[in-house]
């Protein structure tokens, strides 16, 4: 989906997400062109006398493709996103971020890692049952993995944010949605693209390079992302244009963060070919475009 040439309803709905900021957008939009939107006048209540739009709720999207300007358009949704939660929340995800990993320290829950993997509690409390430790010592192991866990989840949520902000901010060719849609969350130079989070490069490119899997991965983003599309799981499986952030160290700092963001050019994506193994399709081949962020504690990865 290019939005600069091919634009529709459905494009509209993914950016603005309700009607109300369909026809915020209109009004602003409506100022650069000089086209008119059909007005009615309230006549009883609090806002009697006051006028507003005259639209049904297709109507209104069928409007901002009539009168779609991609070049017009992308600072008006640029400035209403940043009167968003969205956009406010990744704001104060910088001072919240401290704040977050302060307390980690102060609670001395060590070094920021999963204590076990997703979806695998009850695996990790069957190997805590099955040390020659007393009860006592298996619960206080279990607490600590559990509020380490939440923290970690936490953590997350607040670096995420902290780096969909910065790619906004950076980067001027962005149209970004006001309300988060399933993939898409932003249109780069036009096409849409999904930011999606990754804890490491995959498991299987850790086996495949062995104790170099680093080393290769910020020398072969392109390979990292041929991984992360070929080995997603099949329930959420996705061939969409991607904006690929990868960990390659738990613990990278929010600065480093910063600065490996700021040193990023979003312009030219890579283009991916991968097989992807369908249990009841086969293996077909795909092509796609992706985006790449390596975050990691090497300098070489800033």
């Amino acid at each position: 989906m290019n939005i600069k040439n091919n634009f529709s309803t459905d494009a509209a709905k993914k950016i603005f997400g309700n009607a109300e900021q369909a026809i915020e957008f209109l009004l602003e939009l409506q100022k650069l062109k000089g086209f008119e939107l059909p007005e009615r006048t309230i006549t009883r209540g609090a806002n009697a006398g006051q006028k507003r739009v005259d639209l049904s709720n297709s109507e209104i999207w069928s409007k901002i493709v009539e009168h779609w300007d991609y070049e017009a358009s992308i600072d008006i949704v640029r400035e209403m996103f940043t009167r968003t939660k969205k956009y406010e929340s990744g704001k104060d995800s910088y001072s919240s971020m401290k704040v977050l990993l302060e307390e980690w320290q102060s609670i001395q829950l060590g070094h920021i890692a999963w204590p076990f993997s997703q979806g695998d509690f009850d695996g990790f409390v069957q190997r805590v049952n099955s040390e020659g430790i007393s009860g006592f010592a298996k619960d206080e192991k279990v607490k600590v993995a559990a509020v380490k866990y939440r923290r970690i989840k936490e953590i997350n949520t607040v670096r995420n944010d902290f780096i969909e902000t910065l790619i906004f901010e950076k980067n001027k060719n962005i149209l970004p949605t006001l309300n988060h849609r399933r993939s898409v969350d932003f249109f780069i130079n036009g096409e849409s693209f999904d930011q999606k989070v990754a804890k490491s490069p995959t498991n299987e490119f850790k086996r495949e390079f062995s104790e170099n899997w680093k080393s290769v991965a910020l020398s072969n983003p392109e390979k990292v992302a041929e991984y992360l599309y070929r080995y997603q799981d099949e329930g959420r499986f996705g061939a969409d244009s991607r904006l690929l952030v990868v960990y390659l160290d738990e613990d990278v700092s929010i600065e480093t963060i910063a600065r490996t963001v700021e040193s990023t050019d979003l312009q030219e994506p890579i283009e991916i070919t991968f097989d992807y193994a369908h249990k009841t399709q086969g293996t077909k081949t795909y092509k796609v475009k992706c985006f790449m962020i390596l975050l990691s504690t090497d300098e070489d990865g800033v």
